[in-house]
């Protein structure tokens, strides 16, 4: 993986930089560059090994369609278009797997940055420190600043707003004054208002972000004194601003998918202690998830994620002397998990990304507990925490976190003949599967692709006939691979059958010949609803 090395000077002068004297500081953003440039190398590693998956495909094909279809495509599946337009620029250059993951890297690293200068305003230079390298390290951060899609983005901008609300609630009182006033902390107003506006405008998981920022607003004004009504006549009119930048792109979304906003992940699981524990893991406790399945993988270092937790608490007890900051971030930490948990008992939305944003808050309070020691044992601890936070993600870069459907193209480039069909369990792996068959040239050998049976046997005499059971997304299967198989059983024998990585079978065929069949031929759904009803 990329040089331990480097890591570890970045490290070291985070280091040196914290402890440095007041009058020999370097400049403020120093130490969150720093954390920021380790978390793009890590997230910048092997960027573009991985497979696309359902999801990602979605964002490829919107990012290659023209303007009128990224749009409506998008609002018909519940997504503002804002994240797309942006990859529909970045494919102007090129469509491979690392450039359209870039801007999640980059915005992963300036998660990890902001975290960093968060903490440090919060609660000081060496709880900042701490508080973005475990943002930095985090495998779930990781990972998804290796999709091509929004949720890095939406922490970031959550995360300006965060800044920004930081800064009000350290002086109430100034926060008081009126916006024209020389000393009113207009960039605070400006980071807060422009943040929260955008992160609404890219994914609605950034609506509990608002109900927070408006609890840590109330504690604000608890703490105005006598300047509470300016406040919050300045908080009432930014609220405004944000509300009118948003509300009609949330109505140009909700009509445009007819209502369907409000309903939840029809294939999310249930909310049970292993689906609970599946998302606390690997969002706030370092844990790696499978991704596809929200199973964890093995952890190098599992005792990890009690020390998080415990920094988190100690960190939280800590900044119990700024009541305000302390109910700012705690609103951040917690309005999210808790108000998600709470809409599970409606509707299923208990999926590990629709967390993701709350994660800086978390490490923070973790960043506040450990900050609190002196110069040599900090010194010490962090840097056994960052050797054992990387030892600990090294896994994430070798698991199979997504389906192997490039092999499965591969291999049916490598194998298969002219006029040979390649029959899919289903449309989702259809639509997976013609993505990398396009990148391997499959049509171009003659090799026909269906989901539809009965087009397949009427295909198939005469031919190699090859049969592809496997996962696309996040939605459990409806079927079991013996299932399908059993589908086949008029074809006789395969001459062979072959796992393609976790999570796909390969079966062959030897020119079998047509059979009857009673299976319907399946309907096309739309090729987003299995992996992208999301809220």
């Amino acid at each position: 993986m990329a040089s331990h090395t480097a890591m570890m000077r970045h490290l070291r002068r985070g280091l040196q930089w914290a402890q440095a004297d007041a009058q020999a500081a370097p400049p403020p953003w120093a130490l969150p560059a720093a954390i920021g440039m380790l978390a793009l190398a890590l997230r910048l590693y092997g960027l573009g090994d991985k497979p696309f998956w359902l999801d990602e495909i979605a964002s490829l094909r919107r990012a290659t369609s023209s303007l009128h279809d990224l749009i409506a495509d998008s609002l018909r599946n519940k997504h503002y278009p804002s994240y797309f337009l942006l990859l529909w620029m970045v494919a102007k250059i090129g469509t491979s797997q690392w450039l359209l993951r870039l801007p999640s890297a980059l915005f992963g690293a300036l998660d990890a940055a902001l975290a960093c200068a968060i903490g440090s305003r919060a609660a000081g230079r060496r709880s900042g420190l701490i508080a973005g390298l475990l943002m930095a390290v985090s495998p779930f951060e990781i990972q998804f600043g290796q999709e091509a899609r929004s949720y890095t983005l939406v922490s970031c901008l959550i995360l300006i707003a965060l800044w920004g609300l930081v800064r009000l609630a350290q002086d109430p009182a100034a926060a008081g004054l009126p916006l024209r006033h020389d000393s009113a902390p207009r960039g605070a107003w400006l980071a807060y208002g422009l943040g929260t506006a955008a992160a609404l405008d890219v994914l609605n998981v950034a609506v509990p972000w608002l109900v927070a920022a408006n609890l840590g607003a109330a504690a604000i004004a608890w703490r105005a004194g006598e300047r509470r009504g300016a406040f919050l006549r300045n908080w009432g009119m930014v609220q405004a601003l944000v509300l009118a930048a948003w509300l009609p792109a949330f109505a140009w979304l909700y009509f445009a998918s007819k209502g369907a906003v409000f309903y939840g992940a029809g294939w999310a699981p249930a909310a049970t202690l292993k689906t609970i524990w599946a998302i606390i893991a690997p969002v706030y406790l370092l844990r790696i998830s499978s991704f596809i399945t929200f199973r964890l993988l093995p952890a190098g270092i599992p005792s990890l994620a009690a020390v998080v937790a415990a920094m988190a608490l100690w960190g939280a007890w800590r900044l119990r002397r700024d009541p305000v900051v302390l109910a700012v971030l705690g609103a951040a930490a917690l309005v999210l998990p808790l108000g998600l948990l709470v809409v599970s008992l409606f509707v299923p939305v208990m999926v590990p990304r629709y967390f993701a944003w709350s994660a800086a808050p978390f490490f923070i309070f973790a960043g506040a507990g450990l900050g609190r020691l002196s110069s040599a044992p900090l010194a010490a601890a962090a840097a056994a925490l960052a050797a054992a936070c990387l030892i600990n993600v090294a896994p994430y870069y070798r698991f199979e976190t997504k389906p192997r459907w490039d092999l499965v193209a591969k291999q049916l480039a490598a194998k298969g003949r002219p006029g040979d069909v390649v029959l899919l369990d289903n449309y989702y792996s259809y639509f997976v599967l013609s993505t990398f068959a396009a990148r391997a040239g499959l049509a171009d050998d003659g090799i026909i692709l269906t989901w539809n049976l009965p087009e397949a046997l009427r295909l198939a005499p005469g031919h190699q006939l090859w049969a592809v059971y496997g996962r696309t997304g996040q939605a459990a299967k409806k079927q079991t691979p013996e299932v399908f198989r059993n589908t086949l059983a008029g074809l006789g024998r395969p001459v062979s059958e072959k796992s393609v990585g976790r999570y796909i079978v390969l079966w062959q065929f030897d020119e079998p010949t047509a059979v009857s069949q009673t299976v319907a031929p399946p309907s096309r759904p739309d090729a987003l609803a299995a992996g992208e009803a999301h809220p």
